[in-house]
């Protein structure tokens, strides 16, 4: 979806941005609900590690949820874009489409950003809660690391116009980052029944 502020939107390009109109939706609607569950991560989270200090797990609760709002607010953007698309609107007509579409292209790119870095921080701070070390702890390090360089990514693909960065960018952000969730998540209740089990047993 990326275009040149200094040329007109070319009418086989407003064609494009149609017909994948339905992907558009149907893709931000799946990450706003991935963004909703991240938002409420923290509590499952602070559940089953228990954190000790007074802060720690308040942090971890507000900062998940940060992370998921700012997300929510690049899929409600994107979602009311791809309603957009399917219309005549003026910020699709030659003239204006191209700087509509540079400035959706950055401010979703610095609100991605933006929403790595607290889960990045929530995430080694459950790391660093957690009672006891193993594969899901040194799996939630480097995580929280992964999330950091995504983050970054994604800053440096809007500093520097290279395809190549903006596609690492991307798929980084789209692809990696839900695999990630997916594992940690399924590992911490894997990890949480397990322990469960054991309390029931003793």
């Amino acid at each position: 979806m990326a275009a040149n502020a200094a040329a007109p939107l070319a009418a086989g390009d407003a064609a494009l941005l149609r017909a994948a109109a339905g992907w558009y939706a149907a893709g931000y609607g799946l990450f706003f609900a991935a963004d909703c569950a991240i938002a409420l991560m923290g509590v499952s989270v602070v559940a089953a590690l228990e954190p000790e200090g007074r802060f720690r797990g308040p942090a971890i609760v507000v900062l998940f949820a940060l992370s998921g709002m700012l997300g929510v607010l690049v899929d409600v953007r994107m979602m009311a874009a791809a309603q957009l698309f399917r219309t005549d609107s003026p910020l699709l007509s030659a003239v204006h489409a191209a700087a509509f579409l540079d400035e959706l292209n950055a401010a979703c790119n610095w609100l991605s950003a933006a929403s790595f870095l607290p889960a990045a921080l929530a995430t080694w701070l459950a790391a660093r809660s957690a009672r006891a070390s193993g594969g899901w702890i040194a799996f939630t390090r480097v995580s929280a690391l992964y999330q950091v360089a995504t983050g970054l990514l994604s800053a440096a693909s809007f500093f520097v116009p290279q395809t190549l960065l903006a596609d690492m960018a991307l798929v980084a952000a789209v692809i990696g980052m839900p695999l990630f969730a997916a594992v940690w998540l399924v590992w911490l209740l894997r990890d949480m029944k397990t322990t469960i089990n054991k309390e029931r047993i003793a």
